[in-house]
């Protein structure tokens, strides 16, 4: 039995209309990582606005990669690269105190892509700073609308608090290609199918189960991040909602829009919980 929360809470800030706070309910003290396709630099981005403006300890980090384009976007956020700890230790300390968002990576390429810190870096920091909200974008899918699990895939940190797995619903009636599917491949292989066939609501759960899906092996809290819930006819979402009963999964969130139009509509959850 799912509990669904569809109502929207306003409030003024700075002469701007914004959105209830269900984004902070997304939230809680520790590591939260980030993975699938189809927004989860949008998700990144809401999550540390909204930790930010609610005056919580947030920082940022990956254990992939990050478009230096799209962190530029995000209020109040100040970089280090480092793989001394000691030092990105202190410089978060120093941001926070000063209420910015410190984002911690090892390096930056020529390009402007930065290179995340290793997961064992993160989860001694959460140890050293258990109120601290980390949140961490934890793969990369080069603005794809799905993507299936690759031998490549950058690790979650073991000790993640809250994943957030991210999908475009607008995938339900569309076909597995390169263009759509990072490793639409392996995604035709896990839905046996070939490419180029139409993804139904039995086949996109059939990805999203898979053992080294989109939560992976993961015991953390779970949340199923749906964007693109505006494009997609709502007895098709409600249908992939239905066969992922067994997933465990603590919330489920539909959102319409990206970016900044990105609206949650409907939070979900668990009466479990």
């Amino acid at each position: 039995m799912r509990r669904s929360e569809s109502f929207l809470v306003f409030r003024i800030q700075g002469g701007m209309v914004v959105e209830d706070k269900r984004w902070l309910r997304l939230l809680q003290p520790g590591i939260t990582a980030i993975v699938g396709a189809g927004g989860k630099t949008t998700v990144l981005e809401r999550l540390v606005a909204y930790g930010h403006g609610a005056n919580l300890p947030v920082a940022v980090s990956t254990t992939a990669e990050a478009d230096g384009e799209r962190l530029a976007e995000i209020e109040d956020l100040d970089i280090i690269c480092t793989n001394d700890r000691e030092e990105g230790e202190a410089f978060c300390i120093e941001k926070i105190n000063a209420h910015r968002v410190p984002a911690w990576f090892s390096s930056v390429s020529e390009e402007g892509i930065y290179k995340g810190i290793d997961a064992d870096t993160l989860e001694w920091l959460r140890v050293r700073h258990p109120a601290w909200y980390l949140i961490v974008e934890a793969d990369g899918a080069h603005h794809k609308w799905l993507k299936a699990p690759l031998p490549e895939e950058a690790p979650i940190p073991q000790d993640c608090d809250t994943l957030i797995g991210v999908v475009n619903l607008q995938m339900l009636g569309s076909s597995i290609t390169d263009e759509r599917v990072a490793g639409a491949e392996q995604a035709a292989l896990i839905m046996n199918r070939p490419t180029g066939a139409i993804v139904t609501p039995a086949l996109l759960a059939k990805l999203l189960t898979h053992p080294r899906g989109l939560f992976r092996t993961s015991a953390s809290r779970r949340v199923l991040f749906c964007s693109g819930y505006n494009a997609v006819q709502h007895r098709m979402t409600e249908a992939l909602l239905d066969d992922l009963e067994d997933l465990d999964l603590q919330v489920i969130v539909l959102a319409d829009g990206y970016k900044d139009t990105c609206t949650i509509r409907q939070y979900i959850s668990q009466d479990s919980r």
